[in-house]
């Protein structure tokens, strides 16, 4: 039953305010999010420090594992409300 509730599913977009400063950042936070099921697009932009991410995936585990790396690089991550 999941399945067909995935399957109809319409693609979100999440935004994050993230402390990104430099490439390596934005690398990491791109490799993290695409691992997460449902993940179809990562855009970072360093100088806005913001990532959108696309696709149909759980925000919280998408937040959860953003934090991970928070608290693993020193680098402040939120999730932004539109």
């Amino acid at each position: 039953r999941k399945s067909a509730i995935m399957a109809e599913a319409k693609d979100t977009t999440l935004k994050y305010y993230a402390a990104m400063s430099c490439s390596g950042c934005s690398g990491a936070i791109t490799r993290i999010a695409k691992k997460i099921e449902g993940v179809k697009e990562v855009k970072c932009d360093i100088e806005k420090k913001e990532v959108l991410i696309i696709g149909t995936m759980d925000e919280k585990i998408v937040t959860e594992k953003l934090m991970k790396w928070s608290q693993k690089s020193s680098k402040e991550v939120k999730l932004l409300k539109e």
